[in-house]
């Protein structure tokens, strides 16, 4: 089983009974709805949340059908279960590869993209301007790159001959705390007489299947950007690159808007005409709201004893499926369930 397959295989799992796999392959692609972002939160897969970018349609159904083949999933490809087989695959690849805990796609997926990006000019240039050397090709044409770096160059805390030697202190010391190894990172890096590696080449110089390499480049990327906005006076330089990218706070505008209406006390009955949307979509956007924002307080919706009641049997149960708690709780709304769910999630990300 591929690393890949693997994290198909697990969200499968966690939203087994109640979504379909186009959720799974919608979540793996980042795409910013509110049903995918609050499948990634209430079934916790935030880590997996934009972490196979690179995945296309028919990649994913070939992969789907490969998985049912193989006996790892069954049933309804629309809707599959995960076989035994399935769950010992995907256990025994995790046992190999790790769990890969500070992986963290939906805090981290945007920022470390841009992130790395802008570390791999840097990094060239820095090599370049260490040797003295003006006469090469930059690793990238987009002039926004360039731009962010020229920028950089003007305000960094130390003058360009010692841009080397600083940057290369910060990611000595980010590299001693990664979870994965630091060749992951640096052989993808371009400097005076090296060019850096693609995925396909760094997987095959590492000796590791394509998707493993990716995952775990993914992890000690996160890790890396995890670590420089948690302690930025501890790697200035790198803080500098995420400062004006990093938003721990992310909603969809429709759910901003939505937000408004509620600051000016109207209720969701009152919000969806005057929005010109279904009661559902609003009830969507304020699930996303207590996913997103902390001060957001869910009482409007639902009181503390029925908060405390869907927290109860949640633990009880040992999952997050809708399904099984309104069984056990017929008075509360679907709405009230995700909502409280969904604010409990925020509080363990």
């Amino acid at each position: 089983m591929r690393c890949l397959e693997a994290v198909i295989v697990n969200a499968i799992k966690a939203v087994e009974g109640e979504r379909t796999s186009s959720s799974v392959y919608h979540l793996l692609k980042g795409k910013k709805s509110a049903q995918t972002i609050q499948d990634a939160h209430l079934y916790r897969l935030t880590k997996w949340f934009h972490t196979a970018p690179f995945l296309t349609s028919d990649t994913f159904e070939t992969m789907m059908n490969n998985l049912m083949r193989n006996t790892y999933i069954a049933g309804d490809l629309h809707r599959p279960f995960v076989t035994k087989e399935g769950l010992e695959r995907m256990n025994g690849c995790f046992s190999e590869t790790g769990s890969f805990p500070d992986l963290s796609g939906w805090q981290f997926s945007g920022t470390a993209s841009v992130f790395f990006s802008r570390l791999q000019l840097l990094v060239q240039v820095a090599s370049h301007l260490a040797y003295r050397d003006s006469s090469y090709y930059p690793i990238t044409r987009d002039e926004t790159l360039h731009e962010w770096v020229r920028r950089f160059l003007r305000k960094a805390p130390c003058s360009k001959e010692e841009l080397a030697s600083s940057l290369f202190m910060e990611l000595d010391y980010l590299f001693q705390l990664l979870p994965e190894q630091p060749e992951c990172i640096v052989i993808r890096f371009s400097g005076q007489g090296q060019t850096g590696k693609t995925v396909m080449q760094a997987a095959e110089w590492m000796k590791m299947e394509e998707t493993e390499y990716w995952f775990r480049f993914l992890h000690a990327l996160h890790s890396m950007v995890r670590k420089v906005t948690e302690s930025p006076h501890k790697t200035p330089l790198l803080q500098m690159i995420v400062s004006d990218i990093y938003n721990p706070v992310t909603l969809t505008s429709s759910a901003r808007q939505t937000a408004e209406y509620l600051k000016k006390g109207m209720t969701i009955d009152q919000i969806a005409p005057a929005r010109r949307l279904k009661k559902a979509t609003i009830e969507d956007h304020v699930v996303e709201l207590a996913l997103n924002d902390p001060s957001f307080s869910i009482r409007p919706f639902i009181d503390k004893e029925k908060e405390d009641a869907v927290l109860k049997v949640a633990e009880v149960l040992s999952n997050r499926q809708l399904k099984p708690i309104k069984e056990k709780l017929p008075e509360h709304s679907y709405f009230q369930i995700r909502l409280v769910l969904a604010k409990e999630s925020r509080n363990t990300i």
